[in-house]
């Protein structure tokens, strides 16, 4: 397993997100003309371009290394026993819930202060105002990428992949991970906060255990909840 330096470890590893947001800022005019809510240009812009890189980034590593697979870049192997890891996993998504209810009103403070120069359709958080068939076709999408897709892929390349590789920031690996990965949704950034505090408990555990299994169902599940949850609130 090689190891990443400090400056490629953070540096290189960004620049995706920041193609995200890029694609985010040319289809959501356009789409928001067109009578499409906001969170469907972010949706299609990690379709169009988040996974696509991070596969491409993945197989580029795997040639390098070399591997067989890009399942094979992951050396988070370790297996937990069953009922620990869903125990650790219901665990950290109600714990992520309550972070993300406590720093609403920091978020806002911080969308406020630093960011209210962004057209309000890169910070709006709500489906308000959008026909029922515009708003169903962002969830169920919303359901199926960030529910699923998403999170393994982004998993298995920040956790799976990157996190091992970080071992020249010693004990600090895990926060700089975090942050990295908070920065990363450049999409979002009224949400920086929120992010790095709730995101730091599942990886210092990934960190930790060593069980990629463990990020990939507690993101999926994460998602997947909170994807149903806006189901409940929009479409009742």
């Amino acid at each position: 397993m090689r190891q990443l330096s400090k400056v490629k470890s953070v540096l290189y590893h960004l620049y995706p997100g920041v193609l995200i947001a890029l694609c985010f800022i040319i289809l959501t005019p356009l789409l928001v003309r067109h009578k499409y809510p906001p969170q469907l240009g972010s949706l299609l812009a990690i379709i169009i371009v988040a996974i696509p890189l991070l596969i491409v980034h993945l197989f580029q590593a795997k040639k390098k290394e070399p591997r067989k697979t890009i399942w094979e870049l992951n050396d988070y192997k370790n297996k937990l026993a069953t009922g620990k890891l869903i125990l650790y996993a219901v665990g950290l998504v109600v714990l992520m819930f309550l972070i993300w209810v406590i720093t609403q009103p920091i978020n806002r403070i911080i969308n406020d202060k630093l960011f209210s120069w962004l057209p309000s359709w890169y910070t709006v958080q709500d489906l308000n105002g959008y026909n029922k068939e515009a708003i169903k076709l962002t969830l169920v999408l919303n359901l199926l990428l960030n529910g699923f897709l998403a999170p393994f892929v982004e998993e298995l390349y920040f956790r799976g992949y990157l996190l091992p590789r970080m071992a020249a920031w010693g004990n600090w690996a895990f926060v700089v991970n975090t942050i990295l990965f908070s920065l990363y949704h450049f999409w979002q950034p009224y949400v920086y906060f929120t992010l790095i505090i709730a995101l730091l408990p599942m990886i210092y555990l990934v960190w930790k255990t060593k069980d990629l299994r463990l990020a990939i169902l507690t993101h999926c599940m994460l998602n997947i909840v909170g994807a149903l949850l806006s189901f409940g609130l929009v479409l009742k």
